[in-house]
């Protein structure tokens, strides 16, 4: 097993890149957290990065990470049933490791339904089967104010609770209808269940 590589940046992009070990390149696939990382070199400079080797039926893959830490995140969320490689790194994409740990202290299942991929009862696995995770791994919960974030959670309006019901049942998926709902509300706080709704449909449809 690889468990860690340095060579030269051959390539690099949002999820992948290949690292050229001695004349052997190999592709090693990166949050954009790490991608940020990678990219703060210039071309053809020397990097290391740590691995997670993932063997397959028909293929290994090679998951690199540019700190520990982030690797032990990456292996804690594999824990949770229905989250694979690829998703562990689209959370690590979309999240960085404080504002992971607060959304699992949070039990802030709304923050995991915004990445693409994630639907409630997933959310609902990886905030309760990890809520104790954070302190597990030695985060300072002390340091953190989750109140907004319970409180936000819970403070779901019902014109909004009502307005996603209807999003959802006309076939949009719930983490772009959050999104847009958020947005929406954001610039209008007093706005009305029907003007919702039809302000939702329009942003909805610039994205399909």
């Amino acid at each position: 097993m690889i468990g860690k590589l340095s060579g030269i940046i051959d390539q690099v992009s949002d999820d992948h890149c290949i690292i050229d070990v001695n004349g052997v390149g190999y592709v090693v696939h990166i949050s954009h957290k790490t991608a940020g990382y990678i990219r703060q070199y210039p071309a053809n400079s020397k990097i290391s990065l740590v691995i997670e080797t993932r063997v397959k039926e028909d293929a290994i893959e090679l998951f690199g990470f540019a700190s520990g830490i982030e690797k032990i995140w990456f292996m804690e969320l594999l824990k949770v049933q229905g989250v694979g490689a690829k998703m562990a790194q689209k959370i690590l994409s979309a999240l960085n490791i404080d504002e992971l740990a607060k959304a699992l202290v949070a039990n802030d299942t709304k923050t995991f339904s915004k990445i693409s991929g994630i639907g409630p009862k997933l959310a609902s696995r990886l905030t309760t089967e990890l809520k104790n995770s954070p302190q597990k791994l030695g985060i300072d919960l002390a340091g953190f104010d989750i109140s907004s974030v319970a409180n936000q959670t819970l403070s779901l309006s019902q014109v909004m609770q009502d307005a996603l019901s209807a999003l959802e049942n006309l076939g949009y998926k719930k983490h772009d209808c959050l999104k847009v709902l958020d947005f929406l509300s954001a610039e209008n706080q007093d706005i009305t269940l029907e003007n919702l709704i039809t302000s939702s449909l329009r942003e909805l449809a610039k994205k399909r």
